[in-house]
């Protein structure tokens, strides 16, 4: 049976590379944030909503907050002007001052690590999780598959590997039968590389998906008007 497996990388990059985290870790910025605790109806599992959480983050700079753009309207030949002129990509105003993303808690034991996600890398993550409900639904396709690595996977930037696989092992094999179950050579998953490895059960798959769905929801609902109350 396959089931949801969290990577995380032992350290951290050493360089922010989500724009959430560039905001919240930003040196002298006053950050304020309004936060929502993705919650997934319907999965009652205790085990589970202590493993993983999820929370959509809206973060503002309010040492350097946004600035609107003033743009007066322009006349006709200006329009004519504009109208030749080769589009450019106009700069971001909320660059560097807004940002949007999740904070992804997992747990494991006494552990616990969180990883930072932009907004804009969410769709990548839901489109694993489509693809592997269209694999489940045909079943020819599914039974030709092998059954220890189904082969989905999704990465986000600040290192977090998301991945449906085979069954997780209850504990490590001991030495006498570790070639018995060894995998082929481009399976074997190196056990010195420190990190971070959450396995969940078939459930957890369910479980992450509506997580995911639901922050997303309150992300496309709210905005930089939003955190300050204006709308």
């Amino acid at each position: 049976m396959p089931c949801l497996e969290l990577k995380v990388a032992a350290l951290p990059h050493p360089v922010p590379v989500t724009r959430l985290r560039s905001l919240l870790e930003k040196p002298g910025a006053a950050v304020l944030r309004r936060n929502y605790v993705a919650e997934a109806p319907g999965h009652d599992d205790s085990h589970l909503r202590n493993r993983i959480r999820i929370a959509a983050v809206l973060a503002v700079n309010l040492t350097d907050p946004p600035k609107p753009i003033d743009v007066a309207a322009p006349d006709d030949a200006a329009d004519e002007l504009i109208a030749s002129a080769p589009a450019e990509s106009e700069p971001d105003p909320l660059a560097g001052s807004f940002a949007k993303g999740l904070e992804i808690w997992l747990a494991d034991g006494e552990r616990a690590v969180c990883v930072l996600a932009d907004a804009d890398e969410i769709p990548g993550a839901l489109t694993m999780f489509d693809a592997w409900l269209r694999l489940v639904r045909f079943q020819p396709a599914f039974q030709r598959l092998d059954q220890r690595l189904v082969g989905l996977n999704y990465l986000f930037r600040e290192g977090l590997s998301v991945a449906v696989q085979g069954s997780p092992a209850e504990t490590p094999p001991d030495e006498e039968t570790f070639f018995d179950c060894i995998a082929p050579i481009p399976e074997i998953d190196d056990f010195r590389e420190p990190r971070f490895v959450v396995r969940l059960p078939d459930a957890g798959l369910a479980w992450f998906h509506d997580l995911l769905r639901s922050a997303s929801a309150w992300l496309e609902g709210n905005s930089y008007p939003n955190i300050l109350g204006s709308r």
